[in-house]
C-alpha cells in the first residue's frame, strides 16, 4: 500500500517514520505547502510530492495530518480525485461525518494518536467509516500498527481518549519531573534522580504489562506492613492524589467535548 502523508509537522512526520518502517520510505510520499518542511522530508529520504494532487494520484491512502483548520482547504481541493482511495485523518476534533461531508467518501480512518507516536509507542484511537471492506480494516490496522498500539473505539469515546492519552503524556511528565525534584531534594543530582525516575517508571509499566494484575495489587505487593513505601502512600491518600487525577482526566475530556462544539 503505498501512502501521501499530508502535512509534515510533529504528527505528520511521526507517522511517516512509523508507516515506512512497515512498508519502506520509498511508498511513503509527502507533501507540505511549507518549504522547509519538504525539506527536511527530504533529509529524512522521503519522497516529496511537487503538489497536492500528485500525491493523491500516486497514494493508496491519504493521511491528513493538517491543523483542524485546513482540512475543509486540503479536502475541497482533492475531493474529485478521491475514488476508489482511503482518506484517513488525525486532525483532531473532525470527524468521520464531517470528513464525509468534505470528500465526498466514506472510505474512512479516523486516528487519534498521542505524541508518543515519534518513538512508535503511540496509543492510537481507531474507527472507519462504512466504505472500507473487512480485508481494507485489516490491513489498515496492519499498516498503522507501526506507529503502535491500536485502539478500535466507537468515536463518542474519542474525547475520553484525546484525555486519557492524547493529554496524557503532559501528565505522566508532570508526576516524572514531581519525582525527580523529590530527588533532588534528598540531595540527588537532577540528572541522576530523573535517570533513576525514567528507569523505574518504564521498568514498572513492563511490569504491569508483562504480569498483569490490577495496580491496587501491585501496591499492596510493594507496600510491606509498617514499612516505608505505605508512609509515602499515606500522604497521597490524604492529598487526594487518585482523585485529583481522576478530575483532571474528567476536566480535559470535558473541554475536548466543548472545543467541537
Amino acid at each position: 500500500m503505498r501512502v501521501g502523508v499530508v502535512g509534515f509537522g510533529n504528527m505528520g512526520s511521526a507517522f511517516a517514520e512509523g508507516l515506512s518502517g512497515k512498508i519502506g520510505k520509498e511508498k511513503v510520499l509527502v507533501f507540505d505547502t511549507d518549504p522547509a518542511k519538504r525539506d527536511l522530508a527530504v533529509e529524512m529520504g522521503f519522497p516529496v510530492a511537487s503538489d497536492l494532487m500528485f500525491l493523491v494520484r500516486e497514494s493508496d491512502l491519504i493521511l491528513l495530518a493538517v491543523k483542524p483548520k485546513d482540512v475543509k482547504g486540503v479536502l475541497e481541493a482533492i475531493r474529485e480525485d478521491l475514488e476508489g482511495r482511503i482518506l484517513g485523518s488525525v486532525a483532531a476534533g473532525v470527524d468521520t461525518g464531517t470528513l464525509k461531508e468534505l470528500s465526498g467518501t466514506d472510505r474512512l480512518v479516523r486516528l487519534m494518536p498521542n505524541i508518543n507516536v515519534k518513538v512508535r509507542k503511540g496509543a492510537i484511537a481507531i474507527t472507519f467509516g462504512q466504505g472500507l471492506s473487512e480485508k481494507e480494516r485489516t490491513e489498515v490496522l496492519d499498516l498503522f500498527s507501526a506507529c503502535g498500539n491500536l485502539y478500535i473505539l466507537p468515536e463518542n469515546l474519542f474525547d475520553a481518549f484525546t484525555a486519557l492519552a492524547g493529554s496524557g503524556p503532559a501528565f505522566v511528565m508532570v508526576f516524572i519531573d514531581a519525582l525527580a525534584m523529590a530527588g533532588v531534594r534528598e540531595g540527588l543530582s537532577y540528572d541522576r534522580s530523573l535517570s533513576i525516575v525514567l528507569d523505574t517508571v518504564l521498568g514498572t509499566a513492563d511490569l504491569l504489562k508483562s504480569l498483569g494484575g490490577n495496580p491496587s495489587e501491585w501496591v499492596t505487593r510493594v507496600t510491606s506492613p509498617g514499612g516505608t513505601t505505605v508512609e509515602g502512600i499515606k500522604v497521597l491518600e490524604e492529598r487526594g492524589f487518585r482523585g485529583t487525577v481522576m478530575e483532571c482526566v474528567a476536566r480535559t475530556s470535558e473541554k475536548a467535548r466543548r472545543l467541537k462544539a
